[in-house]
């Protein structure tokens, strides 16, 4: 079985849709009797993208952005698997055409491209994974309303028609892909996550960064948009520090369109650590040196990756009561869950006093998450569908 995994935008990236390629193209192309390759768009097309989508988002383009990670580290990564770049909408079908099923991403620009620039029938079967929420409960933003009008919309749907069937990762996710595309399969599998292996990695990373081991040592991960809550993050900092702020240290990793508001609030704090852009193989050198880690991203996930990772070095998250967390934090257990600002700079300020949950949170996250199982559930799906084209072919 010959899969390709494709997304528009290249590995160098780094982003979640990116990693969960390089990962699973790696898993199935270790298994007998399968060939699963990474296939993106090149570096010219990317810079001509990304500038496009900065413009859309109102913001400058950074080149920088698209190459976060060497091409070397991604291919040392994708082990038997191999990684294909197109110059060409024509190069693309040709590549594509070298595979029995394409699994690919649920973005609008995706749909566009199959739809309208290669063709559905111009290539094997293609599989969405819904990796970009379907909808964004509790929109407040105009680009994140849009989202919604358009993912929604007729016209969403006749550019994702033609896909043979949805992977979906959240409840909420499969609910409305199932009321609007009545007529396709769809199949609900968590991301792969092997919370054993990510703990290995601790112990072979260097630490990005240092940490005071005197001081509560709080980490958060993201991009740096109104999406992951920068405002709420800065809030609870300001309120925390109140209060808290001479025992505190405050670690926040990530780049964005927001980044010069968490720059200044660094100047602003001496106990606010502004690191940037952090590579993924030396995150869990960093999750191991925390205290705790802090989500404030505010319209839900389709998979959180962050809370998972945090809880596979037996560190206690808090985050927002929204989809993508509730899914995996049992309040009280591995985390602590809030339904307001209020709620959540309590439950900081609750670890900060040095209180405690009970049990052990690395063994809880290592039962609450099979990564073998998942890959098989993803592999089974994409032979039935194979099958089913047989058959209809």
């Amino acid at each position: 079985m010959r899969i390709a995994i494709f997304n528009t935008v290249q590995l160098e990236t780094a982003g979640g849709m990116e990693h969960f390629s390089i990962q699973t193209a790696a898993h199935l192309a270790s298994l007998p009797g399968v060939q699963a390759d990474c296939v993106t768009m090149d570096e010219a097309f990317n810079l001509r993208y990304g500038r496009l989508h900065s413009l859309y988002f109102f913001r400058r383009f950074n080149r920088a952005t698209i190459f976060r990670e060497p091409r070397e580290a991604i291919e040392q990564r994708l082990g038997q698997a191999r990684y294909v770049q197109c110059a060409t909408f024509a190069a693309l079908r040709e590549a594509l055409g070298q595979y029995d099923l394409v699994y690919s991403r649920n973005e609008i620009t995706e749909a566009f491209l199959f739809c309208a620039r290669v063709g559905y029938c111009n290539v094997p079967p293609v599989v969405f994974g819904c990796h970009c929420p379907h909808r964004y409960i509790g929109a407040s933003t105009l680009h994140s309303r849009l989202h919604n009008l358009l993912y929604a919309s007729p016209l969403y749907t006749r550019l994702a028609k033609g896909v043979a069937g949805f992977h979906t990762i959240s409840g909420g996710d499969t609910a409305a892909i199932e009321r609007q595309f009545p007529g396709h399969p769809v199949v609900q599998i968590p991301n792969p996550y092997d919370a054993v292996g990510y703990a290995e990695k601790a112990e072979q990373a260097k630490p990005p960064f240092a940490m005071d081991t005197a001081k509560f040592n709080i980490l958060w991960a993201g991009r740096l948009t109104g999406q992951k809550g920068v405002a709420q993050l800065l809030e609870v900092i300001e309120r925390v520090n109140e209060a808290h702020g001479a025992g505190i240290e405050w670690h926040i990793c990530g780049e964005g369109e927001l980044s010069g508001l968490v720059s200044e609030a660094a100047r602003r704090h001496v106990n606010v650590h502004a690191h940037g852009h952090v590579d993924r193989e030396a995150m869990p050198a960093a999750y191991a040196g925390a205290a705790l880690f802090i989500s404030t991203s505010q319209w839900g996930e389709t998979y959180a990756y962050t809370p998972r990772e945090a809880n596979s070095l037996g560190v206690p998250v808090v985050a927002f009561d929204i989809s993508g967390y509730n899914e995996i934090i049992e309040d009280g257990r591995n985390g602590c869950l809030a339904k307001s600002i209020d709620e959540f700079i309590a439950h900081v300020k609750w670890f900060a006093d040095g209180d405690r949950l009970d049990g052990d949170i690395r063994e809880y996250i290592q039962q609450r998450t099979n990564h073998t199982a998942a890959y098989r559930q993803l592999l089974d799906f994409f032979r039935d569908k194979l099958e089913l084209d047989v058959k209809q072919g």
